[in-house]
């Protein structure tokens, strides 16, 4: 890549950064439920949140119980880095009794999301360049997906979506990069390649979808290049997934006696636990009215929400009639379409106290791939509503990200260009 691109790549991960650091807002319970082990695995040298789960300033009810402890109902990934992440600031509070918990919340939420999802931003606009060869398509997509859509409210809390999001496109970058660049193909990048996915994973556990479908995406290129075709093109990915994997393994036995016992098998919360029981851990079969409110419904819609992503539609039709990057546009559209699919049978599909939909937010950064090839004659209109989607993220941002959930139980009785569809009871808030 010529210098000045390499350069354009910093200044959107240096723009990012300084704006998910500036913007920073407390996650509460869900993010406070992820900090109580961090602070325990570091301070305590024990899984359980006991200490901390009732603290002011780490107080949630978002909590596993098992045998008469609280743990962490959350997966671990997050938690885990963040771990790693405080034990110098740990040390420092120790010595100089600096930084505050107030100020080890805001530093952790940087490095564990805000920092990744820099990266994540400017591994879009170096992929939408290399696709468009245009440097102003390039900032364009790459601001509109990280500014103009939930990616940027869910990189200022300590929520692991946004993590799990970061994970996943880096993972898919790389895997793309091997396939246009066989030359890099090194032990270590193979065994990153898995350790990215893998860790997604035990951050988010929805995402297996989309990791299954970039498996299938990396074989597929390997299978095709011969390059590839030797044990460790297997092995290496393999060791680096499994890595994770055991770990959040290890995680559900010291905590839970089971090795497939997972926090939310075992939450306090009765009403979480009968919802949980139900289907495949709470999701359903999916529901054509949910993925109405998720998509196109003014008041949580992604659609309504971030007016940009619309434009995808014609960016699919364009690169299907141009058979350009075919391969890659099935995966995106498979990742987009599966997941939301799948999450509109989930009992709280809206997410509790949130901003939209937060469940869908790992398939935010692939809309780049049907973005980038919108006809540049509609780059006015592109601008216009890449300009409302960033005005109302930034509003969001600014303002509140958990927003009360009192909504929802009336959704319904929204009435929306004459659309008026009734929420199934199994849908509503107990």
């Amino acid at each position: 890549m010529p210098r000045q691109y390499r350069k354009d790549a910093l200044i959107i991960f240096g723009l990012l950064a300084f704006i998910y650091a500036y913007f920073y807002q407390n996650s509460g319970w869900n993010g406070n439920s992820r900090f109580s082990l961090i602070f325990a695995i570091v301070q305590e040298r024990r899984l359980s949140i006991d200490t901390y789960c009732n603290r002011d300033g780490t107080e949630t009810s978002d909590v596993a119980y098992f045998k008469g402890h609280n743990y962490s109902d959350k997966a671990i990934g997050p938690s885990v880095v963040g771990a790693i992440s405080y034990v110098p600031f740990y040390w420092m509070k120790r010595i100089l009794n600096h930084p505050s918990q107030v100020m080890v919340k805001m530093i952790l939420t940087f490095l564990v999301i805000g920092l990744p999802s820099a990266i994540s931003g400017s591994l879009i606009y170096i992929l939408c360049l290399y696709w468009s060869k245009s440097r102003f398509r390039a900032y364009l997509v790459a601001l509109t997906i990280t500014l103009g859509t939930m990616y940027f409210p869910y990189s200022i809390i300590f929520f692991s979506h946004q993590f799990a999001s970061s994970l996943l496109f880096s993972a898919f970058f790389m895997i793309f990069l091997l396939k246009e660049r066989p030359v890099i193909s090194k032990n270590v990048y193979l065994f990153l390649i898995g350790l990215l996915l893998g860790w997604a994973l035990i951050s988010e556990y929805p995402t297996a979808v989309i990791i299954l479908a970039l498996v299938v995406y990396y074989f597929s290129i390997v299978w095709r290049n011969h390059t590839y075709r030797h044990f460790r093109s297997i092995a290496l990915p393999m060791l680096g997934g499994s890595i994770p994997v055991l770990l959040q393994l290890l995680y559900n036995k010291l905590c839970f006696g089971n090795f497939l016992s997972i926090g939310y098998q075992n939450l306090s919360d009765p009403y979480s636990v009968s919802a949980m029981g139900q289907g495949l851990m709470g999701i359903h079969w999916p529901d054509l009215s949910v993925l109405y409110y998720m998509t196109l419904h003014p008041t949580m819609g992604m659609f309504w929400e971030s007016p940009a992503l619309l434009l995808s539609i014609i960016g699919t039709v364009f690169i299907f009639w141009k058979r350009r990057y075919r391969e890659e546009t099935i995966l995106a559209i498979w990742v987009i379409g599966s997941y939301l699919v799948i999450q509109s049978g989930y009992y709280m599909w809206w997410g509790g106290d949130a901003l939209g939909p937060r469940h869908i937010i790992p398939v935010l950064p692939f809309f780049c791939v049907l973005l980038v090839f919108v006809p540049r004659r509609l780059n006015w209109l592109f601008v216009v509503l890449s300009l409302v989607s960033i005005g109302q993220m930034t509003i969001a941002a600014a303002s509140v990200v958990n927003v009360p959930d009192t909504m929802v139980s009336k959704i319904s009785t929204l009435v929306h260009v004459g659309v008026n569809m009734s929420l199934d009871s199994s849908h509503q808030i107990g």
